[in-house]
């Protein structure tokens, strides 16, 4: 975890230089840092995750839990709800 960190922290220390030449570096040279700024987190992030494997176990999925089930209840009975036209209101 700490180099994963660690790898991470550089990756974004490196996009920070890149922000800060956007705006000191004039010319063409520019957009490429703009490029590294905008593309270094998705490639630290990437890099980050695919970096070296799990070397403990998983856990083990958790029991399934024991619920009470519902006996001897009745449904509920259908409630009727009638049509009630609009009442229009009187405009002053």
């Amino acid at each position: 975890m700490q180099q994963r960190a660690g790898r991470y922290l550089l990756s974004m220390g490196i996009r920070t230089l890149c922000v800060i030449l956007v705006i000191v570096v004039p010319g063409p040279l520019r957009w490429v840092f703009a490029v590294g700024a905008i593309a270094l987190p998705y490639v630290a992030v990437v890099a980050a995750n695919a970096a070296g494997e799990r070397r403990e176990r998983p856990l083990p999925p958790p029991p399934p839990l024991q619920r009470p089930g519902l006996t001897g209840a009745q449904p509920a009975a259908p409630v009727h709800v009638e049509h009630v036209e609009p009442v229009e209101h009187e405009r002053r």
